[in-house]
């Protein structure tokens, strides 16, 4: 059966093209390889940790690709990208009128992923009460579709998939301690690209090839070197935005440094320092755009929209202890939305 990945809400699984293989030689990734080799054997679940785009789903297809279930299905979602209301029923099925709209039985991912591995993304975005039911599901290898009376026996092995590790939530209380333990028997940490950066040829060459196959497309001697000066705060996905813009600029099959569109140090303004703002503190009023008190230009628009902005991120993940969906919702955006805004302003979540 092919490997799967379904949308958030799709309501059907549809087959995907063969994904991407992990890439890079380097000490960093040789050692995670050889992780992947020893627990793929294994039935216990995996948590995976990493930054965001540095390749936690490859890891987790690695993973099931290497072990007894590679010829069952591989089905892969983003738990922080169902809406609340909707989760129970992606997850583990629904019948004909448990839900606004439920005009026929559904099956879950769950049962989709029945003889295979189900990696669920962002598990800690999860609200509290179904973290109960995926507790439960766990624990009894059984599911109950919404709206059903009767349990189903699914085998399934769980992989999940965090930025920042599940500990996290359980000391900030919003991951359950009792699903902790379930979930976090083994631990993956994926290095951000940052740490090894030695595997940059290797990751643009398997890119550039899935982009654009058979075309020759060449790098200029300067690309690698300026690759390696950026910070990369979105990992190889950002790598992967960058090539293929770089793409559209190429002439006569060779990317140059121009092409990229890397931001220039020299000619954009310094961020501002980013403070950590107390949840319990009132909001201050900022001046309006360019005037401080005394009618002094400061600031101009631009800036004075991007430091609001940061400010309004900052005080709803403190207010939420950093709950990306909760945050999300605090500020009536999506967490896709909060993750790319996140990283367009450079904000990182505390350690530890």
């Amino acid at each position: 059966m092919p490997s799967l990945r379904t949308g958030a809400t799709a309501g059907h699984l549809a087959p995907i093209a063969s994904a991407p293989q992990l890439s890079g030689s380097s000490a960093a990734m040789q050692a995670l390889r050889a992780q992947i080799a020893r627990i793929a054997t294994a039935r216990a679940p995996v948590a995976i940790r990493g930054e965001s785009g540095s390749g936690k789903e490859l890891v987790a297809r690695a993973i099931h690709a290497q072990g007894a279930r590679a010829d069952g299905p591989f089905i892969a979602v983003n738990c922080g990208a169902i809406p609340e209301a909707l989760v129970e029923a992606e997850l583990f099925g629904s019948r004909p009128g448990a839900y606004t709209g439920a005009l026929h039985e559904r099956q879950g991912l769950f049962q989709a992923a029945d003889g295979g591995s189900l990696l669920l993304d962002e598990v800690d975005d999860l609200p509290l009460v179904m973290q109960v039911k995926l507790l439960r599901a766990l624990q009894e290898r059984r599911v109950r579709k919404l709206g059903g009376s009767a349990d189903e026996a699914v085998d399934v092995r769980i992989l999940c998939a965090s930025q920042h590790g599940l500990a996290r939530g359980v000391a900030a209380g919003t991951f359950r301690q009792d699903l902790y333990y379930r979930l976090n028997v083994i631990e993956l940490a994926v290095p951000p690209l940052r740490e090894r950066l030695g595997d940059l040829p290797a990751l643009c060459e398997a890119i550039l090839a899935r982009l654009a196959p058979r075309q020759g497309i060449r790098l200029a001697p300067a690309v690698l070197a300026a690759l390696a000066r950026h910070a990369f705060p979105g990992n190889v996905r950002e790598l992967e935005n960058l090539l293929e813009r770089a793409l559209a600029f190429a002439e006569g099959g060779m990317i140059t440094v121009d092409g990229l569109g890397l931001p220039v140090a020299a000619s954009a303004p310094a961020p501002a320092p980013v403070t950590a703002l107390h949840a319990g503190l009132p909001g201050r009023q900022l001046p309006l755009p360019g005037m401080a008190h005394g009618g002094v230009p400061i600031v101009p628009l631009q800036l004075f929209l991007l430091q609001t902005e940061r400010e309004m991120i900052l005080q709803a993940l403190a207010q939420t202890h950093y709950h990306r969906a909760r945050a999300a919702r605090q500020l009536g955006i999506s967490v896709r939305q909060l993750r790319y805004r996140m990283q367009k302003l450079q904000l990182r979540e505390p350690p530890g």
